[in-house]
């Protein structure tokens, strides 16, 4: 690691190789119900889910792909640690919404990677959110657009119950380090 340059510490090996098949993106009514369940705040809840993507949104932030769609979190409504990483060639994005709708929505954080092979995504330490539902687009750079990178939901990261992390792949191989959010919480 470079002493004048420094970058955070990511462990990409630990994402290679993961089994991943094709979201199962929820409805509008499903969306709705886990809004319901995160203001009642009922645990099970609690963690990614993925979901179709508002073509206006999409085109409002530039993203598009074949595997356009975003991750709806469901957080507690405590104090959320958020914190990104990423090892790919492609220059990466996150970006997380406090909704899903173009008109409303408004950006919680956008985070792009400084250069090609960068593991700093967003501040070192992260971030601390408010909680509650937020909405993740993950993407790489092409030309002057974002395509959509393929998500898992995973507990690397976090311990059972005190959080999870989204995490993607900028190509087709299985490897899901291209650009990892992880929220945890007490």
């Amino acid at each position: 690691m470079s002493k004048r340059f420094p970058v955070p510490e990511f462990d990409r090996d630990a994402f290679k190789n993961r089994p991943w098949a094709a979201p199962k993106l929820l409805d509008a009514a499903a969306q709705s119900g886990l809004r319901d369940a995160a203001r009642r705040q009922e645990a099970g809840a609690l963690g990614g889910h993925d979901i179709e993507v508002d073509p206006a949104l999409a085109a409002k932030y530039g993203f598009e792909g074949p595997h356009l769609h975003a991750v709806l979190c469901v957080l507690p409504q405590a104090p959320v640690h958020m914190l990104g990483r990423s090892w790919a060639w492609p220059i990466q994005r996150a970006l997380v919404l406090d909704g899903s709708d173009a008109a409303s929505a408004r950006v919680l954080a956008d985070w792009t990677t400084t250069r090609p092979m960068c593991t700093r995504l967003g501040p070192d330490n992260g971030i601390t959110l408010a909680g509650g539902p937020v909405v993740v687009l993950m993407g790489n750079r092409v030309g002057t657009r974002w395509i959509s990178n393929r998500t898992l939901i995973s507990n690397d990261g976090a311990g059972a119950g005190s959080g999870f992390s989204v995490i993607s792949a900028c190509g087709e191989e299985n490897d899901f380090h291209a650009c990892n959010l992880t929220f945890t919480w007490a």
